[in-house]
């Protein structure tokens, strides 16, 4: 079966993105340039572009242009797990959007986890965050409403889970557990990560404990799967 055009320009960039041969901050040839290098229309070169997005080697940023995707972003697992802390040890500053609080009934797998009656009244903590301008993560943090009644307010205005913590008078915590699975992401998340719909994400769902072992929150992360490595830490 003859191969279309698109397809021979989209190989043809991926043996170039193999070989290294665009800018160090991973930005590919405009539109133009690459109709004029491979003696196209520029409607073929969205569609090999296109292609790419779709394999998730690339991703295109509005006024600013098409970049390869970036798979070295490294999140920790380990007693302590904490998002922004992870990202900083790279050389990388998270930013946090969309921030949202609000009292809802727990689900059911969060009041199995935080020890509450069913349905009993919890805190909802909800952002997405944002590195080097790309959106990497959706982050949902559930807290006993009775325990923490100002951890809301305190996370809407300081903008950090640890400090709004800290305003509650918890200085330190600790990872009792984190289950990690794959799943592909529904059309509401792939909206609001700005991928394509059908993308992979990796989902971890962890509680985290006291000092004295008492659950104090449980949280999900949800990441866009080829822009994360995982890594399982073992306590010395």
């Amino acid at each position: 079966m003859r191969q279309a055009v698109w397809q021979k320009i989209a190989e043809s960039l991926q043996q170039d993105i193999r070989n290294g041969l665009f800018d160090a901050d991973g930005r590919l040839p405009t539109e133009v340039v690459l109709a004029a290098r491979f003696s196209v229309n520029r409607h073929t070169v969205r569609q090999a572009i296109g292609h790419l997005a779709d394999l998730g080697i690339v991703m295109s940023h509005q006024g600013r242009g098409v970049f390869l995707r970036d798979s070295g972003l490294e999140y920790r697992v380990g007693s302590r797990t904490r998002l922004t802390d992870n990202l900083m040890r790279q050389g990388r500053r998270p930013e946090r959007e969309d921030l949202h609080a609000e009292i809802i009934p727990a689900p059911r797998a969060v009041s199995r986890a935080l020890r509450l009656a069913m349905s009993a009244p919890v805190q909802w903590l909800s952002y997405r965050t944002r590195v080097e301008g790309r959106l990497t993560c959706l982050n949902d943090h559930y807290f006993a409403a009775e325990r923490f009644p100002a951890i809301g307010d305190n996370f809407l205005r300081l903008g950090s889970i640890t400090e709004a913590l800290r305003g509650e008078g918890i200085e330190d915590y600790l990872r009792a557990s984190t289950r990690i699975n794959a799943r592909i992401s529904s059309s509401s998340e792939a909206k609001l990560l700005d991928l394509n719909r059908g993308r992979p994400l990796l989902v971890t769902w962890g509680v985290d404990c006291d000092l004295l072992g008492r659950p104090i929150s449980v949280n999900q992360a949800r990441m866009v799967a080829d822009s994360v490595t995982l890594t399982v830490e073992r306590d010395e």
